[in-house]
């Protein structure tokens, strides 16, 4: 009975591994996991060096595979945050780095743009995709100066098919027609 059982269990075993070794869609799992996490530091860094403030951005950005989709990346930003409550007490960040006299609207758009510039110029670097496979970027933006909750949180979804993103790459295009091109939601 105990061989029987082992013999099954070996079956079912073998049969789980050839299933994941060809996924669906011919992309190579592992290749994209590897580049989307890539693309998820990059992301990462180049929203560092726009929004300087030590806690604007909490946790890293964080990229997923969605079969049928494509790849997204998704990272929570936090603007006008002034200050942090902690174990300590409170600690205070001085206003003085490069965006702190933005309205919340031109941060919105500079986040946008930001966005929108890195998808082009560092979108190539997600290989396992096909060219109808979509690369989105998912930006929760919360405003800690509103105390309506509904205006507190604002998402951006910045996104593009492979093939596109590859032709905007080679294209020298403004802010605005980058904009233009991109499929862009803010709600």
């Amino acid at each position: 009975m105990r061989l029987l059982i082992k013999i099954l269990l070996g079956i079912l075993l073998l049969q789980g591994q050839f299933a994941l070794a060809e996924p669906p869609g011919g992309e190579d799992l592992r290749q994209v996991k590897r580049d989307v996490s890539l693309f998820s530091k990059i992301v990462g860094e180049v929203l560092k060096q726009s929004f300087d403030n030590p806690f604007a951005l909490s946790v890293e950005p964080q990229g997923s595979y969605l079969e049928g989709y494509g790849v997204s990346i998704s990272f929570l930003l936090r603007i006008n945050r002034g200050s942090i409550r902690g174990i300590y007490g409170e600690t205070r960040y001085p206003e003085n780095s490069r965006n702190a006299g933005m309205s919340k609207e031109e941060k919105l758009a500079l986040v946008k743009t930001i966005t929108s510039r890195t998808l082009v110029d560092y979108g190539g670097t997600i290989r396992g995709l096909d060219d109808e496979a979509r690369v989105s970027i998912s930006a929760h933006i919360e405003d800690r100066n509103e105390w309506d909750s509904t205006d507190k949180m604002t998402i951006i979804v910045v996104s593009s098919t492979k093939k596109e993103i590859n032709q905007m790459s080679k294209e020298d295009l403004s802010d605005e027609d980058l904009l233009r091109r991109m499929n862009t939601l803010e709600y």
